[in-house]
């Protein structure tokens, strides 16, 4: 067999960075897909520890974040895919470098004719599958780096928010005030492109007209809100088209963005994917429905639980203990009407504030067991194990007959339940 001499040729308009491409894909997927795996686990724990307004802030970066890296996943992946598809096609036209040959195949003369036909010279195969293996590689970067961009803006924006809102005394504002400051950071841009468009042509360069516009848009262009801002997207829009490239971003941002929040809502979800359709769901309230989440021996290791749990399915001691988790996002509300007095600078003064706030956390749930309601003062409590804080009520068992039992829940709404819906409840069953 004789040594080769040469390298394996590639055609002349071959992409030069084709092998940084490779190197950087195969190299940064694998660690992009456990991110993108590994960021709404991350979601999840953090987003019940957070409260308005803090909680819209950490659902919009983890979004845009999640989306930013689903994105790259994405796109290196494909990409990997057609540059092996390419990788494909340069080999087997240095095998073949006669290319197509009919005379070797069992066709007739019309099959024969209808392929040489439509067949594509493999020169220009090569080339397009290379150009479309790079396209897909930029673009996807590009989009990337957007979402980056907007990321950071987002949070910027969201600061001067709340920094404003905390001025007015509400730090509730924010979310509105964030609103108001995105509507005006990105109408005028607009308004300024479409009256371009529309009337740059006919004004005066050096007028007033000319000079506003120019301003404006130099403004945003300093600041990175231009195109030219990301030019990996810039140049394939110049060169396919504003409108069809205005569709293929739309799709792509529309598809990362269903993709991440489907993530989320997965990791969510602990029975994972399957075919549970025609399975009575046990719903938090349901009659006769043991859910896992209400017993501590039957949480994941690690898990913070966010409902009112208990240690087992059976209660053999005198006392049931029976924890019910503080979870920000859900019971804010009972603190935030709460009159707690002022910040105390004694110790009397911070035990009557403690005593205080826990009577108003005591007020915002009912305890029934059995139907009969129970009339039991919680104690503040907290498992640093798990980042948990919470009630921990000690449910006496003495005299209770064996068999089955059941506690319920009851939280007091933020506010009053409409068309007869009935307030927020949990049932945990147990036998003794």
């Amino acid at each position: 067999m004789a040594e080769p001499t040469d390298n394996l040729p590639l055609p002349k308009r071959t992409t030069p960075t084709w092998e940084i491409e490779l190197l950087l894909s195969g190299a940064t997927v694998f660690a992009l897909v456990q991110l993108a795996g590994a960021l709404p686990a991350w979601g999840n724990y953090l987003l019940p520890r957070l409260a308005a307004p803090w909680l819209e802030l950490g659902r919009l970066m983890l979004l845009y974040g999640n989306s930013a890296v689903v994105l790259l996943c994405l796109a290196f992946l494909l990409h990997l895919g057609l540059r092996g598809y390419w990788v494909a096609l340069v080999g087997m036209d240095s095998v073949f470098p006669g290319g197509l040959n009919t005379d070797r195949l069992q066709a007739g003369p019309i099959a024969r004719s209808l392929l040489e036909k439509r067949w594509t010279n493999m020169d220009d195969a090569i080339e397009r599958a290379d150009n479309r293996a790079t396209v897909v590689f930029g673009l996807g970067l590009g989009l990337a780096l957007v979402l980056a961009t907007v990321t950071v803006a987002a949070l910027l924006l969201f600061l001067v928010s709340l920094a404003i809102a905390s001025l007015l005394g509400d730090s509730r504002l924010a979310t509105g005030i964030l609103l108001a400051l995105m509507a005006l950071w990105i109408g005028p841009q607009l308004a300024a492109g479409y009256a371009d468009r529309l009337f740059g042509h006919r004004l005066r360069p050096g007028g007033l007209p000319w000079r506003i516009l120019r301003g404006t848009l130099s403004a945003y262009s300093w600041t990175g809100m231009s195109r030219e801002s990301s030019p990996l997207v810039t140049i394939y829009s110049s060169n396919v088209g504003e409108k069809r490239s205005t569709w293929v971003v739309a799709v792509v941002m529309v598809c990362v963005t269903v993709l991440s929040i489907a993530l989320a809502a997965a990791y969510d979800d602990d029975l994972g994917p399957g075919s549970y359709g025609l399975f009575p769901e046990g719903q938090r309230d349901a009659t006769r429905a043991v859910r896992h989440h209400h017993y501590a021996s039957r949480h994941e290791p690690g898990q913070t639980p966010g409902l009112p749990f208990i240690p087992d399915l059976v209660a053999r001691d005198r006392y049931l203990p029976l924890v019910v988790p503080y979870v920000p996002t859900a019971h804010a509300h009972l603190l935030e009407r709460c009159d707690r007095g002022p910040v105390p600078r004694d110790g009397a003064g911070r035990d009557a504030r403690h005593l205080a706030t826990l009577g108003c956390l005591e007020a915002g749930f009912t305890l029934t067991l059995d139907g009969e309601p129970l009339a039991l003062a919680p104690e503040a409590f907290s498992d640093a194990g798990r980042d948990l804080r919470g009630l921990l009520y000690m449910v006496p068992l003495g005299g209770l007959a064996p068999g089955r039992h059941e506690l319920q829940i009851t939280l007091t709404p933020a506010e009053p339940p409409k068309d007869g819906a009935e307030p927020p409840a949990w049932r945990i069953p147990f036998w003794r």
